[in-house]
Order: structure tokens, then C-alpha cells, then sequence
């Protein structure tokens, strides 16, 4: 799964991208948003706040389901994987604590931080993100998910 984090600060929206650490194993020094696989018998919901806590240290403060499944070709597996999407508002004081798996972060506008993501499918991600959730009061609120 997939998770889209961004925050407001004085009616600005950043976006929350990673840069794996060099040493990672899987596509080292890329940049992305939160990502993770679900544990056997994991909601995807839970396994992205999982995912959001044990790759940034933080909890939501809000949090949306988006209406878009990412898709990719794994070719160690000879599958498609269909990865859910979530996007999750955090308190703009917020402070990121990475996990080993990431060196960097950086919280960038919307364009910029578009620009910054590899995967066409995480820039579509954000586009819904930024489109649907952020700018669109209704959608919003049709698909936030309930307080966590």
C-alpha cells in the first residue's frame, strides 16, 4: 500500500517524500512516498498506518481513502500487485524520525514534490491527493476515513 502524507501550514500544502538509504537492497537513494506491504491478515488501512508510524515515527492526524489502486509488474514474483492508496494529514509541527530504510526526507509543494517521485503511479497518487482531497472540501469529506 501506499500512503500520500502531506500538511498545511499557513494555507500552504507540503508533501512528505522519502529518499531510501543507499544501502537499501530495493531501488537505493529513490526518492518515493510511504510504502509498505500488509502483514498475513492486516487490513490495508492498518498496515498503512503501520507503515506511516514505523517509516516517519508519526500518527495521522486525519486520514482519506483515495479513490485509485496503483498498479506494478513484480518481476521476482511473475505478478501484478494492486497497491491501495490512503493519504494522511499530519500536524503541521510535526517531526519526521526516519526509519533505516529511508536517508532523507523532504517536505516540498505540490509540484515540486510531484517532480521529485520516480513512479508514474505515486504522481498520480498525488495528483488525486492534491485534486480530490486537498481541494475539493466534499470529496474530502466523503471519503475521510473516521477518527483513528
Amino acid at each position: 500500500m501506499e500512503v500520500c502524507v502531506f500538511r498545511t501550514l499557513k494555507t500552504k500544502t507540503h508533501f512528505l517524500v522519502l529518499q531510501r538509504a543507499l544501502d537499501e537492497k530495493l531501488y537505493p537513494g529513490l526518492w518515493q512516498i510511504v510504502t509498505g506491504t500488509m502483514k498475513k491478515n492486516e487490513s490495508a488501512l492498518k498496515a498503512a498506518l503501520r507503515e506511516l508510524r514505523e517509516e516517519t515515527g508519526l500518527p495521522p492526524q486525519r486520514c482519506w481513502t483515495i479513490p485509485y489502486v496503483d498498479t506494478y509488474f513484480d518481476l521476482a514474483k511473475d505478478t501484478i500487485q494492486l497497491v491501495p492508496v490512503f493519504a494522511v494529514e499530519l500536524d503541521s509541527s510535526s517531526t519526521v524520525h526516519l526509519s533505516s530504510e529511508h536517508q532523507r526526507f523532504e517536505w516540498l509543494r505540490f509540484e515540486d514534490a510531484r517532480q521529485r517521485l520516480v513512479w508514474p503511479g505515486q504522481r498520480h497518487s498525488m495528483d488525486i491527493v492534491h485534486e480530490f482531497i486537498i481541494g475539493n472540501k466534499e470529496t474530502a469529506r466523503l471519503v475521510e476515513i473516521a477518527p483513528l
